[in-house]
């Protein structure tokens, strides 16, 4: 039987704030993640995330120039994002109703208030792992399924938690969990399902693309 090791998962951390990444260091180097990746910038994290992609962020909210929100619209909307269903955590000081929802419209995979401990690490990479929402693509939304579990994906529904025209909902792949139990043949399974969907979202920005910019006859 595979034995769940929660430190098979790569984790990126970004936070602009020196004392930050360093207190996070600490707080990881007794843990599954003493090898978790640091950037100091939305740009920073983007580059490695292209270059290698992690299984799960978690990023500060507010960052000099681009922010945590503009991040995690780059990771879900570029077309050369290596994985648009990243898991993304967004570390906010505020857990007031505003900030949720302005998390969750950006495609927030969860959320974190200030101040950051470890066990509150652990549970949000536990709770990505064994609890991934399905995925949403719209025209006006990419990102986890916020709605409210049962609810129908109706898309002419005029219901405030009804889809627009043109969406889609990919379910979850549960990749993340197939790595924590290490088992090859369900990685291998899951990982396919992953690019699937991968190539799902990115035929769907390419038609928009070219509804927004037509090809001249």
């Amino acid at each position: 039987m595979a034995t769940e090791h929660y430190g098979r998962l790569k984790l990126l951390f970004v936070d602009d704030a020196p004392h930050t990444r360093l207190m996070l260091r600490e707080m990881l180097r007794h843990t599954d993640w003493p090898n978790a990746e640091f950037a100091d910038s939305a740009a920073a994290a983007l580059k490695q995330i292209l270059v290698n992609p992690p299984d799960l962020v978690f990023t500060d909210w507010q960052m000099p120039g681009q922010s945590g929100l503009d991040l995690i619209r780059a990771i879900r909307e570029r077309p050369d994002s290596p994985d648009p269903l990243l898991p993304v955590i967004l570390l906010t000081a505020s857990g007031g109703a505003e900030y949720v929802l302005g998390a969750r419209k950006a495609g927030a995979t969860d959320f974190l208030v200030k101040p950051i401990s470890m066990n509150r690490i652990i549970e949000r990479v536990m709770n990505a792992v064994t609890s991934p929402r399905p995925f949403i693509v719209s025209p006006t939304y990419k990102g986890p399924d916020w709605r409210r579990p049962g609810q129908p994906a109706v898309a002419n529904d005029r219901r405030r938690d009804a889809l627009p025209a043109g969406s889609f909902v990919l379910p979850p792949d549960f990749l993340l969990l197939a790595k924590v139990r290490g088992d090859p043949a369900a990685i291998h399974e899951a990982r396919q399902r992953r690019d699937e969907s991968i190539a799902i979202v990115l035929a769907a920005f390419a038609k928009a693309r070219s509804v927004v910019d037509p090809q001249p006859a």
